[in-house]
């Protein structure tokens, strides 16, 4: 089943397709920004509330601390990604701030 969707402009000025993606797209980038700014902080407060769980050992042991905005966009941009061990070791090797061993 499709889906259909009719959007009919009510305003008085109409933007070409080029003008609303360059408008995504700055919103987009204004957003990268202030997560930028924001990302050691947010870090530094869930590594705080981590360290209660650091000593656990065995098969559920706290390998890593990040937030999930992070996570998903690792995911989305290498699906599947997450899920490897290898690319993991490569992420926390490569940002020591995720790292918890």
């Amino acid at each position: 089943m499709s889906l259909n969707i009719i959007v009919k402009g009510g305003g008085k000025s109409r933007r070409s397709s080029e003008e609303v993606a360059e408008s995504v797209a700055r919103v987009n980038e204004e957003a990268v920004v202030r997560e930028k700014a924001t990302y050691m902080e947010k870090q530094r407060q869930l590594r705080k509330v981590a360290e209660e769980h650091r000593d656990h050992k065995g098969e559920f042991r706290l390998e890593s601390v990040m937030d999930p905005r992070i996570f998903f966009r690792h995911e989305q941009d290498r699906p599947g990604s997450m899920a490897d061990d290898t690319y993991r070791k490569e992420l926390l090797r490569d940002s020591p701030e995720l790292d918890c061993r």
